[in-house]
């Protein structure tokens, strides 16, 4: 597979993953920083969400991360 090809590739991933994680990643961010205007159960639910929601965002990361060793340093061939 040639460079521009593998490129072209990772572009495609990025897209998808870092697209969503940075999405999520902001999304749990705004929670937490929303959560300062409640009070109580509110508050609580507003953290808890932020947090799960922030911690779920480094999974797409971790996998554009794991796509981009893959195609660029292991020069791993997915045929199409």
């Amino acid at each position: 597979m040639t460079f521009a090809r593998r490129l072209v590739l990772f572009a495609v991933i990025s897209v998808f993953t870092l697209g969503l994680g940075l999405l999520a990643l902001f999304d749990g961010i705004e929670m937490l920083v929303a959560s300062a205007d409640y009070s109580g159960n509110d508050r609580n639910a507003l953290l808890g969400l932020g947090a799960l929601t922030s911690a779920g965002a480094l999974v797409p990361i971790a996998v554009w991360v794991l796509a981009g060793w893959a195609i660029f340093v292991k020069h791993q061939n997915w045929e199409w």
